[in-house]
This record gives C-alpha cells, sequence and structure tokens, in this order.
C-alpha cells in the first residue's frame, strides 16, 4: 500500500502479525493487540515487517464517517456520564493519532461480530454494528485513560526526561527517529511520549521533526549549492519527491524557488 489519509475516521486493530506503522515521518513497530484512532487527515501506511506468510500482519479496519460523529456525541452524552471523556478519542486534529496496545486481546471479539455483520448483511445488522461501536467506544476510552493513570510521573522527574527528550531531538533530528525508539530510550510509554510531547511544544513530534527539518533545509539551501537531493537526504529524507512536498506544505514553494528567492546577491 502507499501511505494515505481519509476523509474519515479510522479505528484499526492488528489481529495478527508483525511489521510496521508509518504516520508522517514516525515509524512504529505494530503487532497483534496494536490499536490505532486516525483522525481525518492523518496520513499513514501499514507496511509487514517480511515476505513470509509467518507473521502475515492482518488487521480490521473499521471506519466512521465524520456526519456520523454528531449521532455517536448524542448518545454518548445521553447515556454515559463520562461521555465527553469517552468522545474525546475522536477528537483528534490531523497529523495526530491515537495509539494503544490491548495486552489482553479484550477487543478481539467486538471487532470479529462487527466484521462478521458487516459481511453477512443479516437483518438489523447496521444497529447490530452501531451497538457494538458503542461499546468499542468505551471500552477503548477506558483503556486510553487506565494507560494514561498508570504514567504518572513525580513532576521534577518529568521535567529532567522532558528536557532530556527535546536536547536529543534538537541533535538528532536529521536522523531517523521514531516514537518507539525514543519512548524506549528514554523509560517511558509510546503514549506517554506522545503527550508529554505535546505537552512540552504545543505540536505533535511528527509535525515538531518536520518544521525542525525543513527550517534546517532552508537554511542548506541558501548557505550551499548542494542538489537538492543531497539535502533531502541531509535532513533526514531519502526519498526527494517527498521532501519536495513536505517542503511546499510547510514554506509554501518548492525547494527550488525559494532557493532563487532566497540566495543574496554575491
Amino acid at each position: 500500500m502507499r501511505e494515505h489519509d481519509h476523509a474519515y475516521i479510522e479505528i484499526v486493530y492488528v489481529m495478527a502479525g508483525e511489521g510496521y506503522h508509518y504516520v508522517g515521518d514516525l515509524v512504529e513497530r505494530t503487532y497483534k493487540g496494536c490499536l490505532y484512532v486516525l483522525p481525518i487527515g492523518t496520513s499513514h501506511v501499514f507496511r509487514p515487517s517480511g515476505v513470509s506468510n509467518k507473521n502475515k500482519l492482518v488487521v480490521y479496519n473499521l471506519c466512521i464517517r465524520p456526519e456520523f460523529l454528531d449521532d455517536l456525541t448524542v448518545w454518548l452524552l445521553r447515556y454515559d456520564g463520562s461521555g465527553n471523556q469517552t468522545f474525546s478519542i475522536f477528537m483528534g486534529k490531523p497529523g495526530s493519532h491515537v495509539a494503544l496496545v490491548d495486552k489482553t486481546m479484550e477487543l478481539v471479539s467486538l471487532f470479529e461480530h462487527m466484521y462478521r455483520e458487516f459481511s453477512e448483511h443479516q437483518s438489523s445488522f447496521a444497529t447490530s454494528i452501531i451497538g457494538s461501536l458503542m461499546q468499542l467506544s468505551v471500552r477503548i476510552s477506558r483503556l486510553w485513560h487506565r494507560e494514561a493513570l498508570e504514567e504518572v510521573v513525580e513532576p521534577v522527574h518529568l521535567s529532567s526526561i522532558l528536557s532530556s527528550i527535546l536536547d536529543y531531538v534538537q541533535l538528532h533530528f536529521t536522523e531517523r527517529l521514531s516514537v518507539e525508539k525514543l519512548s524506549a530510550m528514554f523509560g517511558i510509554s509510546n503514549r506517554h511520549f506522545i503527550r508529554l510531547f505535546q505537552s512540552a511544544t504545543g505540536t505533535g513530534f511528527s509535525e515538531f521533526l518536520q518544521h525542525k527539518r525543513i527550517e534546517y533545509a532552508c537554511r542548506l539551501l541558501v548557505e550551499t549549492n548542494n542538489k537538492i537531493s543531497y539535502i533531502a537526504e541531509s535532513v533526514g529524507y531519502r526519498d526527494t519527491g517527498h521532501f519536495n512536498d513536505l517542503f511546499r506544505k510547510v514554506v509554501g514553494t518548492s525547494p527550488s524557488v525559494y532557493r532563487k528567492t532566497s540566495k543574496l546577491p554575491k
């Protein structure tokens, strides 16, 4: 598959196998029990870890139209006192995502049930799927907030971790970084890392990394005569086409045009 985004919210559950999940510039190892909530406009792709069928990557995709969220909100608020908390899992901004691990595989039965109902199309199958979606929303919310409670860290220690993370990223932003790698390095979970980074910088890790790299690329375009492909690789992008698209998205123009208009006359 190619990297893509959607005009709907996507909940993805890894049923079996191993591989990698690419979200923007983030690369996360994925495996059985991993669950992702991807907002509208979040670009991502799954790739298997190998060609063998031994660890074949099998995922369920649950797609929710944005206009349906209004109805879902009403139901959650009406029948669940913590409806706001439950519904918050669907409120991510484009480019962000929620990543959880269902260690006990408690969500398998719900995904299997919804898939079976959708495949067989028996009478009232849509009602049955909606009922399962309600249960799934509550369970994901509980799992999400359960992980948050497990990650309570003393303020002083939290400040130290945060400072170390930012220092490391500042020095190594041109290298291949991932939430998984940095989380393991600093001894915190992926979810805690994402939340911690967001609170410190006001932006997601992927977006922060992109802007650091593009900012450095702008300097190289003005201060050197290196080829754009060389600069792309120097700031962490092996695919020049992807670098060009990202540069245009962030800066508003192509690297070549930026170089021409920004170079000072000798």
